[in-house]
């Protein structure tokens, strides 16, 4: 199965594949106005048993970071904002 792409108006950087849960999530922080810009990391498979979805968020010079886990795989993604509590308190309602 092909990961899905993603180029939104948000986009920064070059890679543009996402890890199936990540894609909600992602497509939530461009929706949100306080966002700038959403730059996708690195797809790290995570070998044994699928695990339960989630996020862990890391507040990062300029914005946060988000470690998005999906039942095979951990994505990090950078979103750069001004407001970064504010965002996270949004995107965290995806992945409780």
């Amino acid at each position: 199965m092909q990961k899905p792409k993603w180029q939104g108006s948000k986009h920064a950087g070059s890679h543009t594949t996402l890890i199936e849960a990540a894609e909600p999530f992602v497509k939530e922080a461009e929706k949100l106005g306080a966002v700038k810009r959403i730059s996708l990391g690195y797809i790290k498979p995570t070998p044994g048993t699928p695990g339960r979805k989630g996020v862990k968020f890391r507040f990062i010079q300029g914005g946060l970071e988000a470690k998005v886990r999906g039942n095979t795989a951990i994505q990090e993604i950078r979103i750069y904002t001004d407001f970064p509590q504010e965002v996270q308190e949004v995107l965290e309602k995806i992945y409780p």
